[in-house]
C-alpha cells in the first residue's frame, strides 16, 4: 500500500451553530455573508458603570431545566444540530464528545459567588451552584445527546474551541472512537465584561478588525460544534463530507499572559506546521479566517505571522474576521470560526470583515470588506485561534474532493506522511508533588504515603520561585510553577516543545467570588486588570508555560475530582497523536473556602472521605514518547501500560489489563467504597490498596498525587506494576503503570 493510500483522512460531516446572528447554521451563514452585525447594547444584565456596554448577545435559546446554564443550553442546541446534519446515531457507533469553554455557568452563579464571598457562613445557596463547573456542560450533553463513550472538557482561553477539534482528531487517529462531536460554548457574564473592560481591550463601538482606527474587541457569546470522523467510517455509513480537517498545530508563545509576542514567530511556525501536516503548501491556501480581534496588538501580530509563514502568497490570499459581526465569543470562538471556515471551503464563499472602512496599510493584508463574495474554488483555508497565555492553535480545512484527486495521482508529493492507528509507547521520566508534605521528587513520591499529614504545615511556593518572574502569578500558578520545574528537573533535558496539561475541578472560584463582590460593592470600574486574567480556568497553565518557557500544547482539563487523571489521559493521547514528544501532566488545586464549603460536597463521590483536612496540592508526572526518551538518553522510570476512561455504568473493568506479577498494587486517592465493586470484579481484587488522603490531606487533585506516588513506587523498586483508579460523579479512570518498556 502506498503512503498516500494509507493516509488517514478526517471528514467534517456535521455542523451546528448558535451565534448572535441567529440560531442554526443557515441563519448565521446567510447573515454573515450579507455583512450583518449583531453588536448592540447588552440587555441580559445591568452594565451601568461599565466602560463599554455593547456585545453580541444570543436570542432564541432558553435554559431548559435546573442545573443548566446558558452556556450549556447553547452547546446542546449547536451539538444537536451538528449530529442531526451528520445523521449520526451515537447509540450505534463509538462517539466521543469534546467540549471547550471558559465561562461555564458563571452567568447563573456569579452573583451567588459575590454573596458567598461577603457572607462566609451562607449555606442555603448550595443547589444554586449546580451549573457552575465547566464540566457541567459536557455532563448535560452526555445526558441529553449521549451516551458518549468518552467525554473531555478543556480550557485554553480563546483557543479552547479549536483545541477541542485537535483533541478530537487525536482520538480518531488513534482509533479510540469512530466519530467525535467537538466544539465549544461560552455565555456572556458580568465577570468577563468587567474584566475585558478593565484590561482596556474593548471598543466602545462594534469592533473593526484590521482597520486603521481599531480600538479593541467586542465581546460575544455562542456555541459551535462539528462532527468529525474518519473518512472510511463516514463512507461506510453513507455520510458526505462538508470539508476535510486536513491539518492542525498547537503551541505556546511562553511570552505574556494577555499580550501576544509581537513578532508572530510562534504563530508563524504553527501555520507552517499545520499546512505541512495537511500535505499542502502556501500556494494551496485560498483563505484565512483570522483570529482578528480588532485589538492593535493582536491584529498586527497575526498579520506579521501570516507574512512570515505564507510569504509572497499573502498578496493573493484573502483574510477576514467575523468578530466584527458576532463579537469575540471567547472559548467558543475557535469552534464557531472553524464551522465558518469549513463552510467557506464547502461553499466557495468568503465571509467579510464588517466595518472595515479604512484598512490599516501597515498590515499588508488582502481583505474581504463589508459583504461576502464568491471565491472559486477555496481549496484550503486556515482558521486561527489565540488564547490568553499565548496558547495558540491553527486549523486547516480543505476540499475533500481535491484530496481524493491527490490520492489518485502518484506524482503528488506534498501529501503528509500517513497517520498511524498504532501509536508509539509512552513512558514516565519524572514526577513531583508539592504541598504540606514539602516539595518531593520522583523517588520521594514513592515513600510519600508513609508520612503523616501535618495540617499546620506552611506551603510556601515563593521560596522556590524567582520573585520577579512570578509576580503576576496567583497561588495556583505558583504551586504549578514549583512542581512543574521540579518534575522537569527530574526528567532532565531541555525542550521548548514540551506540552503542559493541568487539571482543576473548579478553577479559581474564591478569586472569582472576590472579584464579583468588589464589583457589586464598588461598581464595575473597580475591576482589577491584574486579577482578571487569573480567573480564566486555564490561567495556571498559561502562567506556568510562560514561567517555565514551555512551547508545546498547553491547556487545562476539568473533570471534577478526576481532573488530574483526565489531564494525564490527555497527555498520553497528545503524545500518541504526535502533537508533542513530551508533556507534563497533573493537577493543581489551591484550597479555597467556597470549593471546600459548597462545591466539593455538591459534586463529591458519595463515598469520598468525609472530614479530612483540605490542603494545597500540586502534583505532576512527565510523560514522553518512548522513542524520544530513549533518543535523549532519559531515565525511563515507568511505562504507561494502559489508560482507560469511562462514563456512567460502563463495565470498564472488563477491559482492564490483568496484573502481570505478585509485586502489583493499587493506589487510590482516598478511601472510597465506589472503587470496591470495580476492583472486586477485576483481576486486581486481591492486591493491596494504598491511600493518598491520609498522607497529604483532602483535595480534588489527589488523583494526580496517586499517579506521582505510583511512579515513585516503581522508581524505588517497591512495586513492579501499579493500578491508579480514580472515580468521581459518574466517571472513572484506570491507569496501569509498569516497570519495563515497549
Amino acid at each position: 500500500m502506498s503512503a498516500t493510500a494509507s493516509r488517514i483522512r478526517l471528514w467534517v460531516t456535521g455542523l451546528g451553530l448558535v451565534t448572535p446572528l441567529g440560531v442554526g447554521v443557515e441563519t448565521t451563514w446567510a447573515r454573515l455573508v450579507r455583512g450583518d452585525r449583531a453588536i448592540r447594547a447588552i440587555t441580559r444584565f445591568d452594565v451601568a458603570g461599565q466602560r463599554v456596554g455593547v456585545a453580541g448577545e444570543v436570542d432564541g435559546v432558553e435554559v431548559p431545566a435546573v442545573g443548566w446554564s446558558r452556556t450549556t443550553a447553547m452547546a446542546a442546541t449547536a451539538a444537536e444540530e451538528a449530529l442531526r446534519s451528520a445523521r449520526l446515531d451515537v447509540r450505534r457507533r463509538r462517539v466521543g464528545l469534546v467540549v471547550g469553554g471558559t465561562t461555564g455557568g458563571m452567568f447563573e452563579t456569579e452573583l451567588l459567588l459575590a454573596r458567598l464571598h461577603g457572607e462566609p457562613g451562607c449555606r442555603e445557596l448550595l443547589v444554586g451552584m449546580g451549573s457552575h463547573p465547566l464540566t457541567s456542560t459536557g455532563d448535560r450533553l452526555d445526558e441529553r445527546l449521549g451516551p458518549f463513550v468518552r467525554v473531555r472538557t478543556l480550557a485554553s482561553a480563546c483557543s479552547s474551541g479549536a483545541n477541542a477539534l485537535v483533541v478530537a482528531a487525536g482520538w480518531l487517529l488513534a482509533g479510540d472512537v469512530d466519530a467525535v462531536v467537538a466544539g465549544a460554548s461560552d455565555g456572556l457574564c458580568r465577570l468577563t465584561v468587567s474584566g475585558f473592560n478593565a484590561l482596556g481591550a474593548t471598543d466602545p463601538e462594534a469592533c473593526r478588525p484590521f482597520d486603521r482606527r481599531r480600538r479593541g474587541t467586542s465581546l460575544g457569546e455562542g456555541a459551535g460544534f462539528l462532527v468529525i470522523e474518519r473518512a472510511e467510517s463516514a463512507r461506510a455509513r453513507g455520510a458526505e463530507p462538508v470539508a476535510e480537517l486536513a491539518g492542525w498545530a498547537v503551541g505556546s508563545e511562553a511570552h505574556h499572559i494577555t499580550n501576544p509576542a509581537p513578532d508572530g514567530a510562534v504563530v508563524a511556525s504553527l501555520v507552517e506546521r499545520a499546512v505541512k501536516r495537511a500535505g499542502l503548501c502556501a500556494r494551496d491556501i485560498d483563505y484565512v479566517n483570522a483570529h482578528g480581534t480588532g485589538t492593535p496588538l493582536n491584529d498586527a501580530m497575526e498579520a506579521a505571522a501570516l507574512a512570515r509563514a505564507l510569504g509572497p502568497e499573502m498578496a493573493r490570499i484573502p483574510v477576514s474576521s467575523s468578530k466584527a459581526q458576532i463579537g469575540h465569543t471567547l472559548g467558543a470562538a475557535g469552534a464557531i470560526e472553524a464551522v465558518i471556515t469549513a463552510l467557506a471551503v464547502a461553499r466557495s464563499t468568503l465571509v467579510p470583515t464588517a466595518g472595515l472602512d479604512e484598512p490599516d496599510p501597515s498590515l499588508g493584508l488582502v481583505h474581504v470588506p463589508h459583504v461576502g463574495r464568491a471565491a472559486s474554488p477555496v481549496r484550503a483555508a486556515l482558521s486561527n485561534a489565540f488564547g490568553f497565555g499565548g496558547m495558540d492553535t491553527v486549523l486547516v480545512f480543505a476540499d475533500p474532493g481535491r484530496g481524493r484527486e491527490a490520492e489518485d495521482d502518484p506524482a503528488e508529493k506534498r501529501l503528509a506522511p500517513p497517520a498511524s492507528l498504532r501509536p508509539s509507547p509512552t513512558v514516565i521520566t519524572g514526577a513531583a508533588v508539592f504541598g504540606a508534605c514539602g516539595l518531593l521528587g520522583t523517588e520521594a513520591c514513592g515513600a510519600l504515603l508513609d508520612r503523616r499529614f501535618d495540617p499546620d504545615a506552611r506551603v510556601d511556593p515563593d521560596a522556590y520561585l524567582d520573585a520577579t518572574r512570578a509576580r503576576r502569578l496567583d497561588r495556583a500558578a505558583r504551586l504549578g510553577a514549583v512542581v512543574v520545574a521540579r518534575a522537569l528537573g527530574e526528567a532532565g533535558g531541555e525542550d521548548l516543545a514540551t506540552g503542559l496539561v493541568l487539571g482543576s475541578a473548579f478553577g479559581n472560584v474564591d478569586g472569582s467570588a472576590a472579584f464579583m463582590h468588589r464589583i457589586s460593592e464598588k461598581g464595575a470600574r473597580s475591576a482589577s486588570p491584574a486579577e482578571f486574567p487569573n480567573l480564566v480556568p486555564s490561567s495556571p497553565v498559561g502562567h506556568v508555560s510562560i514561567y517555565a518557557g514551555l512551547g508545546g500544547p498547553a491547556f487545562a482539563t476539568a473533570d471534577l475530582a478526576t481532573s488530574g487523571e483526565s489531564a494525564f489521559a490527555q497527555a498520553v493521547q497528545l503524545i500518541a497523536a504526535g502533537e508533542a514528544a513530551r508533556v507534563v501532566a497533573g493537577a493543581v488545586e489551591a484550597k479555597g473556602d467556597i470549593v471546600e464549603r459548597i462545591l466539593t460536597p455538591l459534586f463529591a463521590h458519595a463515598s469520598s472521605q468525609a472530614g479530612a483536612p483540605r490542603s494545597d496540592i500540586a502534583a505532576v508526572v512527565v510523560v514522553e514518547s518512548e522513542a524520544e526518551a530513549r533518543r535523549r538518553g532519559a531515565r525511563l522510570v515507568a511505562s504507561v501500560r494502559q489508560t482507560l476512561e469511562w462514563r456512567g455504568d460502563a463495565p470498564a473493568w472488563k477491559d482492564l489489563a490483568a496484573p502481570r506479577g505478585q509485586r502489583s498494587e493499587v493506589v487510590l486517592a482516598r478511601a472510597d467504597g465506589g472503587s470496591e465493586p470495580f476492583l472486586g470484579a477485576s483481576a486486581w481484587r486481591g492486591f493491596a490498596r494504598l491511600l493518598c488522603a491520609p498522607a497529604v490531606g483532602e483535595s480534588d487533585g489527589l488523583g494526580a498525587v496517586a499517579l506521582a506516588v505510583a511512579v515513585g513506587r516503581i522508581a524505588t523498586n517497591l512495586a513492579d506494576e501499579v493500578l491508579v483508579l480514580g472515580l468521581a460523579q459518574d466517571r472513572g479512570y484506570a491507569i496501569v503503570l509498569a516497570r519495563g518498556y515497549g
